[in-house]
């Protein structure tokens, strides 16, 4: 934040970052966002999996058809395979990460919370046909349009699904220890 300035945009402010890494983020989809986010037909999406026993892990999937509903809200079609296993539970809110290559080496990130659209269909086809999409709605919590690379989300998650198969393998080890005494 040392070289950034706040401007105001239509009742909330974005931030310009001027160094390495420069961004442009929000808490409100613009119109502009808007747009580049309808101009998809398909985009990656990581629900992620915080759970007992899970430290952090993230389910990849593709969300299609993205439709702005209101300044925090969009409409989804994900993968429902991709979304019940990152959920568990019928009508759980998951943490949820979209990404969009804008061009200019640039990537549009938007977090937030994903839930089925009716808890009942996502049921239904939970039972059903796993190859299906899923209607969900989800809540921004967060947008940035960014320079920077994937490349440090992907060593992230590489370093956090390592650290927890060295947990899972002390673990065992631990459980054997005691099985001998």
């Amino acid at each position: 934040m040392l070289h950034s300035i706040v401007c105001p945009s239509m009742g909330h402010s974005i931030i310009h970052h001027f160094a390495e890494g420069a961004a442009v983020w929000g808490q409100v989809i613009t119109p502009s966002v808007a747009h580049l986010i309808q101009s998809q037909r398909e985009l990656p999406i990581d629900f992620s999996r915080v759970r007992p026993g899970i430290v952090f892990e993230a389910e990849t999937g593709v969300a299609m058809l993205p439709h702005v509903i209101d300044a925090t809200a969009l409409r989804l079609h994900v993968g429902a395979d991709a979304f019940f296993h990152a959920a568990g539970r019928s009508g759980a809110a998951i943490e949820a990460v979209a990404r969009i290559v804008v061009g200019g080496d640039c990537t549009l990130k938007v977090w937030g919370r994903a839930t089925a659209e009716d808890p009942l269909r996502q049921k239904q086809l939970r039972a059903r046909d796993k190859a299906s999409t899923i209607p969900v709605i989800f809540n921004v919590t967060f947008w940035e349009i960014s320079r920077a690379s994937d490349g440090s989300f992907d060593q992230l998650r590489r370093a956090s699904a390592e650290k927890d198969r060295e947990i899972h393998r002390l673990r065992s080890q631990v459980a054997l220890a005691m099985c001998s005494q």
